[in-house]
């Protein structure tokens, strides 16, 4: 499994990968489809952010968006195809993340999102041999939420 850096050359799997994303998410989000069909972005791999594919072979597994927020690097978009997920990839997609980017992190995840939350805690734990910490915080762009922070260990 390799991280491929997500440019306007290979953006058109983003494109498609993203709206599956947010449809699977939008029961928690609420979101709707625009008037074209598809959903808003709140994020994407364009300046200021960064965004990576999760690779194996030719296939694409996943993809991650990554931001800063405050002092922290910050996960904003994290997604396994569903076909690959309970599999491992998750797991080593996420270290490869953080092993990629030395310093601070925090992961957020929305209130409603108890899946997100028991897979970000479990991923998070084992990275960080248990050093983190975990709060709930009132976040100005995503209301009530969990947030673990740690330090990466490259």
């Amino acid at each position: 499994m390799v991280l491929v850096r997500i440019t306007s050359k290979n953006a058109d799997a983003f494109d498609r990968l993203v709206q599956d994303y947010e449809e699977e998410f939008s029961r928690y989000t609420g979101k709707e489809k625009n008037s074209q069909g598809k959903y808003e972005l709140d994020s994407d791999w364009r300046s200021p952010y960064q965004g990576y594919y999760c690779v194996e072979g030719q296939k694409i597994l996943g993809f991650c968006i990554i931001g800063k927020k405050e002092a922290f690097f910050d996960i904003m978009e994290f997604y396994v195809l569903p076909e690959y997920r309970r599999k491992n990839v998750g797991k080593k997609f996420a270290f490869s993340i953080f092993n990629a980017f030395d310093g601070k992190w925090q992961v957020r995840q929305i209130e409603a999102a108890n899946a997100a939350r028991a897979f970000w805690r479990s991923i998070i734990k084992d990275y960080s041999s248990g050093d983190f910490v975990e709060e709930v915080a009132l976040d100005p762009d995503w209301g009530k939420i969990t947030r673990q922070r740690f330090e990466s260990k490259p």
